[in-house]
């Protein structure tokens, strides 16, 4: 597979005389993300429905793209344009909210009870929204000293004690899905699955052994990232282009 550096320096080739059209993708994109946002109760509701959809569109966008191919705004719904396509698309978003939901509430009840020191406390809080479900001998309870910076183990942990513990326990498992899952929308873009658990499973495969590649491949546009929230987030109009054109390439790397 090809360095970081030769990935990068393909996807500003790429992205050469097509800065205009990229731009205007991403700012399509990000205008529809917020005007769902916006919309209290029924544009969640959308958002969750649409997301899928439009996330296949931008992977399918940058995809062409980097193969040097001429693209359209159209393009960004191209999940639309076909019935198959489309519930691929949310079947496939669906089962990642359901793969990384559970590990969030999970690890994180792990972080927080071990510096509530109180396991049995907190397995109740998830036993008491299960209707008929026997606690473990008592029902959840919020101890007031975790309130009191004086008395509570969390605080008395120290911050930095606080911050390591979310990152191994919370992070680092959220970063290893998130990564095996990251090729889903380019396979289905790219018409190289049909379900979404195959999506899913053909990601992962595709993943093992390069997520430490693709990570750092992420992490060398953190100085970037860095500019772009100086800019009041302006910068990010031209990055986004950038970062995708680049994942884009990765993935026609990986998938060769």
């Amino acid at each position: 597979m090809k360095s970081i550096s030769e990935l990068k320096n393909e996807a500003l080739s790429s992205l050469n005389e097509k800065w205009g059209i990229s731009i205007g993708a991403a700012l399509v994109f990000f205008a529809i993300s917020m005007a769902l946002s916006l919309i209290p109760i029924i544009g969640s509701l959308v958002q969750l429905i649409l997301t899928g959809a439009l996330s296949v569109g931008v992977a399918y966008f940058f995809l062409k793209l980097s193969k040097s191919e001429n693209v359209d705004i159209e393009d960004l719904f191209i999940a639309f344009k076909s019935k198959d396509k489309f519930l691929v698309s949310l079947s496939s978003y669906l089962l990642i909210l359901l793969i990384m939901v559970p590990i969030i509430l999970l690890f994180g009840s792990l972080w927080v009870a071990l510096f509530i020191g109180d396991l049995n406390n907190i397995f109740n809080l998830f036993l008491a929204a299960v209707p008929d479900t026997p606690s473990l001998g008592a029902t959840y309870q919020i101890d007031p000293s975790l309130l009191n910076e004086n008395y509570s183990p969390i605080f008395q942990s120290g911050t930095g004690t606080i911050i390591v513990a979310a990152i191994i326990l919370i992070f680092i498992p959220l970063i290893i899905v998130s990564l095996g899952l990251s090729q889903v929308f380019f396979l289905i873009a790219d018409d190289k699955t049909k379900s979404g658990i195959e999506a899913l499973k053909t990601s992962w495969n595709l993943m093992n052994g390069k997520k430490t590649k693709l990570f750092l491949l992420q992490l060398s546009f953190f100085g970037w990232v860095i500019l772009s929230i100086l800019t009041l987030f302006i910068g990010f109009i031209f990055l986004y282009p950038y970062i995708y054109t680049t994942l884009s390439k990765f993935y026609k790397e990986l998938y060769d």
